[in-house]
């Protein structure tokens, strides 16, 4: 009976982060304020989505309400996307992304809401039974949110959807701090059925991975650091690893950058990481690298670098 009890209280709280999780996926976060430089695409990289961006965002008014479905308001943020207007952009990329997602979570939640109806409840305790009512809550807002969700996705069909990926490297472009720290990270690998149809968008994340680098080390973003660090270690893997290769120099010099601004738990990891690169470098290397992270830290940066990209941070969570 007891390991009944710890189930039952392990699946409530599964189902409460998961009710979480879907409240945070499910709303829009609030527009930035600080444009960085666009830089040119040409249509011809990918499926659909941004063809090119002017060198300054522009605003466009009022978005159209968050209610309304993707189905109708699709050609007018692409519009309005495509001539360089960051908000439009931002919205575009996340009404995209919901929907995107929005099949894959209807198929898991489905599984598991029969499975908790079908669950007999006789015989079960009183804290069984409570424990199952908590279950069946979080099933209830799960609902609510799906249906939520259907509601906004309506009329978005594959095509639509297909522009994930461009529509991301465009609000990056733009200025877009979480699209940049997902175009950095995954890219076109974002859609992987897109990539193969279209492996052009390889040669546009080549050109545009270069200025967003710049663009995030210039607006002092943590996410760009870590990310960068990560690409250059030798025997790294994914998309920028593969763009940049592996560079100890580089890694030591972006990882020094990072752990300026680690908090205090995480400080001897990070010294014992650096110590280990480091003994591959000169001593010319190391000062270099070493000077270079403490002026841009002073110039760039501010806040903590490990607050902003906990261990398993998840670079494309919009």
């Amino acid at each position: 009976m007891k390991w009944k009890h710890a189930i039952m209280a392990c699946t409530a709280l599964v189902a409460v982060a998961g009710v979480y999780a879907l409240g945070r996926w499910s709303a829009l976060p609030t527009p930035e304020t600080a444009p960085r430089t666009a830089q040119t695409r040409s249509a011809g990289d990918g499926a659909g989505g941004a063809d090119a961006a002017p060198a300054t965002p522009a605003k466009g008014g009022v978005l159209p309400p968050v209610s309304a479905s993707l189905g109708a308001t699709f050609s007018d943020l692409q519009a309005r996307a495509n001539a360089g207007d960051l908000d439009a952009a931002r919205r575009l990329v996340r009404d995209l992304d919901r929907c995107s997602r929005l099949r894959a979570n209807e198929w898991r939640n489905a599984g598991t809401t029969q499975a908790l109806l079908d669950r007999k409840t006789d015989g079960m305790s009183a804290a069984q039974l409570r424990t199952y009512q908590v279950l069946l809550d979080a099933m209830d807002v799960r609902q609510q949110t799906a249906g939520r969700n259907r509601e906004m996705c309506a009329g978005a069909d594959d095509k639509m959807l297909a522009t994930l990926v461009a529509n991301i490297a465009q609000a990056a472009r733009l200025g877009d701090a979480d699209a940049r720290a997902c175009y950095l990270g995954r890219g076109p690998l974002y859609d992987v059925r897109g990539l193969i149809e279209h492996p052009g968008v390889l040669q546009g994340y080549r050109r545009d991975a270069t200025a967003m680098i710049d663009a995030g080390l210039a607006a002092g973003d943590w996410r760009v650091v870590d990310l960068l660090q990560r690409a250059y270690e030798p025997g790294a893997e994914g998309l920028l690893a593969g763009m940049l290769g592996p560079d100890p120099a580089q890694h030591y010099r972006y990882l020094k950058l990072y752990r300026l601004g680690a908090e205090p738990h995480r400080v001897a990891q990070l010294d014992r990481q650096i110590a280990a690169i480091a003994a591959s470098l000169s001593p010319e290397q190391r000062y270099d690298a070493d000077r270079w992270a403490q002026g841009t830290f002073e110039d760039k940066f501010s806040g903590s670098s490990t607050t902003s990209t906990p261990p398993g941070w998840e670079a494309c969570s919009f």
